[in-house]
Order: C-alpha cells, then structure tokens, then sequence
C-alpha cells in the first residue's frame, strides 16, 4: 500500500518535470558549467554598489550629526561590506580553474527558482529595491535640509 502511494508520487514528480520541460526556451537546456559570477553583467554589480552608496552617503548627510547615528550608519556600512565581501570572495574560489573552462554562450537570460527570466526582467527584479533605498535616502536627506 505503501509502495504504491511512493511509485504515484514519484510519476507525479516526474510528470511535473517533464511537463517544464517541454516549455523551456531555445537554447536554455544546452550543457554548460557552473558560473561563478552569478551570472550577472558587472553592470548590474555597479549599479547596486552605486546604489548603496548613494544610500549610506545620503544618510549620513540626513543623520550624520550625532554619535548614535554615525554609530549605527557605521555598523550598516560593514553589513554591506561583508554581503558584498562575501560574494566577491565566493566568486573568486576556484577562479584559476574556471579560466581553463570553455566559454559559455550567453543565451540572454538567467534560469531562477521560478523559472527561465529574459536580463531586462531580471536585472529590473535585482536592482528595484537598491535603486528605491538610494532614492529614499535622497529624498529623507532633502527633507532634512529644507526642515
């Protein structure tokens, strides 16, 4: 009885794959190697690190006149280097190796969790909440500076 239940849910399992399987653009089930550059232009990494430090410096600029504030700005500072630490060192493991790898076709898009996503969607869904706190950040620095 039990057995049976497994083997349905296992073709159940299987059916669902298939089924993504046969809606999967062209060119996006070719074989490639792992990338280790998240496989995100630099672009995309400049904008976000511009972002970030348009909110940081807009912020400073907006509370920067107590010791508490320059206190907790300064501890957010380093959070923000450590996640942007982190990733650069994860992309440098194992560079020397990658280097030997042949190059990948870029196919113009990146596969997600929910599925295959275009760079323009992409890109727009990574960087809307960096560009929106830097621009948050802007306008509580010129609310500031009129108050």
């Amino acid at each position: 009885m039990l057995m049976d239940f497994q083997m349905e849910g296992g073709q159940a399992i299987t059916a669902e794959i298939m089924a993504e399987m046969e809606y999967m653009p062209e060119g996006c089930n070719v074989p490639s190697h792992e990338i280790r550059t998240f496989e995100l232009p630099g672009s995309v990494w400049l904008t976000m690190f511009i972002s970030y430090a348009v909110f940081f410096g807009a912020l400073f600029i907006a509370t920067g006149h107590g010791t508490a504030a320059i206190f907790v700005l300064v501890v957010s500072i380093a959070y923000a280097v450590m996640y942007f630490g982190t990733a650069a060192v994860l992309n440098n493991v194992t560079a020397a190796e990658r280097k030997a790898l042949p190059p990948i076709d870029p196919i113009g898009g990146i596969e997600t969790q929910t599925g295959w996503m275009n760079n323009r969607a992409a890109n727009a869904q990574i960087l809307t909440v960096p560009v929106l706190l830097a621009l948050f950040a802007c306008a509580f620095a010129v609310i500031r500076a009129l108050v």
